[in-house]
């Protein structure tokens, strides 16, 4: 058994497990044998290439491997390291072994993670977020990042509770500055980035849309519940539109849900879009031909719905997805969250999303229009609706009827529309969360806490819960209507359940097929 005094450099890094990420501890030292360079430890062949890239950008700045052999251990061996970040610890251990010098900053103590270019420039890494975090959780005293991870890594420290004023993180453009700054102590001149560097983020807004009272009430529902929503209508009845537009009806996102998209946006290995930085609710929309990877996600990379997580998933055509796709995503919608099991991997990716789907009303899309001919027969109308299925439209909150727009509508534009019904949002939150606090909303309400704040029980309970099974509704359906009938006596502050909301959800359900 090799004891420590054999070890000569040690460096820490980590590996990524879906959202979280495990601590590594790289192990450089000099053994006998044929020269060269040699890696151990349960790597990946993107890991491994690394050792070329951090041999080459060292030997071109003047450090000199020597005919020896030298053994790098990956710890834990029992744990797989995937990922291209581990270019940076194995250059910076490898450089610790070489000059044979006391470290001004101990690699032992901070966490490495970038991609090497064969010019000595840092590359962002992937999942740098449960890097960071990993780093935090279990105490290092810093972590060193790409440039270009800056902005992902300052958005999670400002939301991040795990944040010490002892930790310190510093983001650099090339290896020889981070050598400059662990044998050294010369810090970077520009370590993090300014709040003013952030790209302004722009939402599409309802100004340019006419809505009657009718969709302004269901926009503002929407946005005060949290609540599912299906648009029917004849094409150019402005579905999507109204789809597209209600992300600037939300609120910013919770700390916890923003470090959890920080998180999940992270692993995609691409430059974090402003909106996620900002914490504005994610706004996704996969197309209809998408697979079960690309919307479930896989063992090591998030799915569309993961990605939607906090936000929107718009599924635009909704009968044209698989029907498998549309079936898989009925236990997230519930449940909030997706567990996959690929290829001996198993992960669970957190979705609570907002569903939005939108659909005509039968193939050629003009079923039920006053401004054109439909051309299809009942039975493909039926065979078209019936591609969604009734438990799948069961769990969707509210159902939306797109009429038609008229041409002299459009002179009705209101200015200020989005404004006022961002106040009557803002409004109505409040009031909802005064009863359940901000970690909860209407849509996860049970049947028992809607009844109980709402002052119903006894007698008058079980009066409007017979008059409601007269109506022959599942009981999903009436927990739904229920939950939105909640959020409409929010919106007029109404402490109280009265029926006239009730029945207002109730016409908000799926009435028939066609």
């Amino acid at each position: 058994m090799p004891t420590q005094s054999f070890i000569q450099s040690l460096t820490r890094t980590a590996t990524a497990r879906g959202t979280e990420a495990e601590l590594v501890t790289i192990e450089c030292t000099t053994t006998s044998g044929f020269a060269g360079l040699q890696l151990v430890g349960n790597i990946s062949d993107l890991c491994r290439d690394g050792k070329e890239r951090a041999k080459t950008v060292l030997e071109g700045l003047g450090f000199k491997m020597g005919h020896k052999r030298i053994l790098i251990n990956f710890s834990p061996a029992d744990s797989r390291k995937e990922g291209n970040h581990f270019d940076l610890p194995i250059a910076i251990s490898l450089a610790g072994l070489v000059a044979g010098k006391p470290a001004v900053y101990n690699p032992n103590d901070w966490l490495f993670a970038a991609e090497l270019g064969l010019d000595g420039r840092l590359r962002p890494s992937r999942a740098a977020v449960p890097l960071m975090l990993t780093a935090m959780e279990n105490g290092l005293k810093g972590a060193i990042f790409a440039a270009e991870n800056a902005a992902e890594i300052r958005a999670l420290m400002q939301v991040s509770k795990l944040h010490s004023k002892n930790f310190q993180y510093y983001c650099f453009e090339r290896l020889e500055d981070v050598l400059a700054f662990v044998f050294e102590g010369v810090k970077p001149f520009v370590d993090t980035i300014d709040d003013e560097e952030f790209v302004p983020v722009k939402l599409k807004t309802f100004d340019d849309m006419y809505l009657d009272e009718r969709l302004q009430r269901i926009a503002v529902c929407f946005a005060v519940g949290r609540h599912s929503l299906l648009l029917r209508g004849t094409p150019g009845s402005g579905k999507s539109m109204f789809a597209s537009r209600l992300p600037s009806l939300l609120p910013r996102l919770a700390a916890n849900v923003h470090l959890d998209t920080l998180k999940i946006h992270s692993l995609l290995g691409e430059k974090m879009a402003p909106s996620i930085l900002h914490g504005i609710p994610p706004f996704r929309q996969p197309h209809h031909t998408t697979n079960p990877h690309a919307l479930l996600g896989t063992g090591t990379q998030p799915g569309e719905l993961s990605l939607a997580h906090g936000g929107i998933l718009f599924l635009d055509e909704l009968p044209e997805f698989r029907r498998d796709l549309l079936e898989s995503l009925r236990e997230p919608l519930e449940t909030g969250t997706v567990h996959v099991a690929r290829a001996q991997i198993k992960s669970t990716w957190k979705s609570s999303v907002q569903l939005v789907a939108a659909c005509n009303n039968c193939p050629c899309g003009f079923h039920g229009s006053r401004k054109q001919v439909c051309l299809c027969s009942m039975q493909k109308v039926l065979a078209y609706t019936n591609r969604m299925s009734g438990p799948l439209l069961e769990r969707i909150d509210i159902h939306v009827r797109m009429p038609e727009l008229k041409p002299s509508q459009l002179a009705h534009l209101q200015p200020n529309q989005s404004k006022h019904l961002l106040e009557r949002v803002e409004s109505g939150r409040r009031f909802m969360v005064d009863r359940w606090g901000d970690t909860r909303s209407n849509c996860e309400a049970s049947m028992e806490d809607i009844l109980e704040s709402s002052g119903i029980a006894g007698e008058r309970k079980g009066a409007l819960l017979e008059r409601l099974e007269d109506s022959q509704v599942s009981s999903r359906s009436l927990l739904r209507v229920l939950r939105v009938a909640r959020t409409l006596a929010d919106m007029d502050q109404s402490s109280g359940l009265d029926w006239s909301y009730i029945s207002e959800a109730s016409g908000w359900r799926p009435q028939n097929r066609v």
